[in-house]
């Protein structure tokens, strides 16, 4: 299937989840807003993904553990059936990213289609240069080679134990936003920018 109708595809399911799940209304509700980021903001998609930033302090660690019933709830109400779910509290050991608090949920689709979401809520100062940081890659990729980025992408994922201890798609992006063409181009992009 063509990489571009893979992702439109995708991009719309995504956005048909989110609507059908309540997601969006439930963490605005909770912690005052939310983000969409990543390949489902950037109508990048390759692989079934979603993920989400809000800005949550440390004193929410208890609501954020409650909130896996209300997170599944939605995903019924949605006929999506949740496989697995895993909570991080980063913010008793900093993860490299950053410090926040983790959901990475599974779940899958009445047709066995499996799709993985990743729920930040991150220190909300750090959240806020997150968003500032986000909006300008979205300015950035408006003139991107779309169908460069969806091959690298599609090729990183197809090698096995390289998409994300060896490049992630934050490089993919920049790299490409640089002038690289191959994943050899976005490793050494990632050599030269540790700091991503």
């Amino acid at each position: 299937m063509d990489l571009r109708e893979t992702s439109r595809r995708l991009h719309q399911k995504a956005q048909l989840i989110l609507d059908n799940t309540g997601w969006p209304d439930l963490f605005t509700r909770r912690f005052g807003t939310c983000a969409l980021t990543g390949s489902a903001r950037y109508d990048l998609m390759v692989w079934p993904d979603i993920d989400i930033h809000m800005p949550v302090p440390a004193s929410y660690r208890i609501e954020w553990a409650a909130m896996l019933a209300e997170i599944n709830a939605g995903l019924e109400r949605a006929g999506l059936r949740l496989h697995k779910a895993q909570m991080w509290d980063d913010y008793v050991d900093p993860h490299p990213l950053g410090a926040g608090l983790y959901w990475g949920i599974q779940f899958v689709e009445a047709d066995g289609t499996a799709w993985k979401s990743d729920i930040w809520g991150w220190e909300p100062q750090d959240y806020a240069r997150r968003q500032a940081k986000d909006a300008d890659l979205v300015a950035r990729l408006e003139t991107a080679n779309r169908d460069l980025i969806l091959r690298l992408k599609s090729e990183a994922m197809s090698r096995p134990d390289y998409y994300g201890p060896i490049v992630g798609s934050w490089h993919i992006y920049h790299a490409v936003l640089a002038g690289g063409a191959s994943l050899a181009d976005v490793e050494r992009w990632k050599a030269e920018n540790p700091q991503w």
